[in-house]
């Protein structure tokens, strides 16, 4: 089975349930509306339209790459994956990137209807939606959606439970923040936000005091993200299907 089939398997799987297609219709949606609705209308730029917008992103995102990839170890379904695919590895190299290609997708499909419904709320400012800083927002929010469903992959992969990961993907972070807010020298540096905090703000400063520099950002990463998928990925390939 070649290398696109796998993928064109796996993004069927993901997204082939109605949990997944109920998430992405209703979060898309009430953060549409929850922008169209704000005191005084709508936002005067696209760029501030879609801050609103897309909020949420994140979490959805990962809760969609805790579906995807706990899925399969929920029911027996894993038995009969790796029965038929015995060579795990391209099995889970397809699964990181369905989960990955839906991210991304996501983040496109809601900034198009973003412009649409913008466009007919507010066709005055349509210049503000053609802007370099619409760009740079489309940039940012991938990377942290991207970083996002990596935790997320990261998280099911070690657990390896539905309900479990979910508990930790939506707290977690929540919990550790707050207990890290007792800590702020150390915050920056072992936050599980760091990382999506400087995507979201880049900078070339190693450590700035005013935002999350390079190296907190690459701190949280491996520390949260790198590390987590290794070994998400080596517990995966060992642990065996109920």
């Amino acid at each position: 089975m070649n290398a696109f089939r796998v993928v064109a398997v796996e993004l069927r799987r993901a997204t082939d349930t109605r949990a997944p297609r109920w998430a992405i219709g209703v979060s898309v949606a009430v953060g549409l509306v929850v922008t169209c609705t704000q005191p005084g209308g709508p936002p005067t730029t696209f760029v501030e339209f879609m801050s609103v917008a897309t909020i949420a992103l994140p979490v959805l995102v990962g809760l969609l790459a805790v579906m995807a990839f706990t899925a399969d170890w929920a029911t027996r379904a894993a038995l009969i994956t790796f029965t038929l695919s015995p060579r795990r590895g391209p099995v889970l190299a397809a699964r990181y990137a369905a989960v990955l290609i839906i991210t991304v997708s996501l983040v496109v499909v809601l900034h198009l209807l973003g412009a649409v419904l913008y466009l007919a709320l507010r066709p005055e400012a349509a210049g503000t939606i053609a802007s370099v800083a619409v760009v740079g927002q489309l940039g940012s929010m991938t990377g942290l959606a991207v970083a996002a469903t990596l935790t997320s992959i990261a998280v099911a992969g070690l657990v390896l439970r539905t309900s479990v990961a979910l508990l930790v993907v939506v707290l977690g972070p929540f919990a550790l923040t707050v207990g890290f807010g007792f800590l702020p020298t150390l915050a920056d540096w072992l936050g599980p936000y760091s990382f999506a905090s400087w995507l979201a703000e880049p900078t070339i400063d190693l450590w700035s005091p005013d935002r999350v520099g390079v190296g907190p950002a690459a701190t949280s990463f491996c520390l949260w993200t790198a590390l987590p998928c290794v070994l998400g990925w080596i517990r995966q390939l060992r642990a065996e299907p109920r």
